[in-house]
């Protein structure tokens, strides 16, 4: 369930920072809600990475489809790549990692002021 609410709380969080901030807005997002609801490791790294990698691929998709995909193909061809659908493949997987390490690291980053230690481990 958490998880469930982490990643809503990613998407429009992140996509209304997209109106008015710069793309990396979306990553402060993530980071907040990975620090505000806690998680396990790998579920708060998948709620960023799905949600923002999702937010950008739809948003990547309206407009290469709005556009007729114009400015990606021309990007595309700088890359090498035959068609413009892939860079905005390549953008939501970029998109999706940044995602899953900004949640990640407000996780983390709070665990180090909760006072959780764990008694495993090479430094105790």
């Amino acid at each position: 369930m958490k998880f469930i609410i982490r990643t809503i709380i990613i998407v429009v969080a992140s996509h209304f920072s997209l109106l008015y901030f710069p793309w990396w807005s979306m990553a402060i997002c993530a980071f907040f809600a990975g620090a505000i609801i806690a998680g396990k490791n790998l579920s708060t790294f998948f709620s960023g990475f799905v949600g923002l990698g999702f937010l950008w691929l739809i948003q990547a998709f309206i407009i290469h489809n709005d556009s007729s995909g114009i400015l990606s193909n021309k990007i595309a061809e700088l890359f090498g790549l035959s068609d413009g659908i892939y860079m905005v493949i390549i953008s939501g997987v970029i998109a999706a990692l940044v995602g899953g390490f900004s949640t990640l690291s407000g996780f983390r980053f709070r665990r180090i002021f909760s006072g959780h230690k764990k008694s495993r481990g090479l430094y105790r």
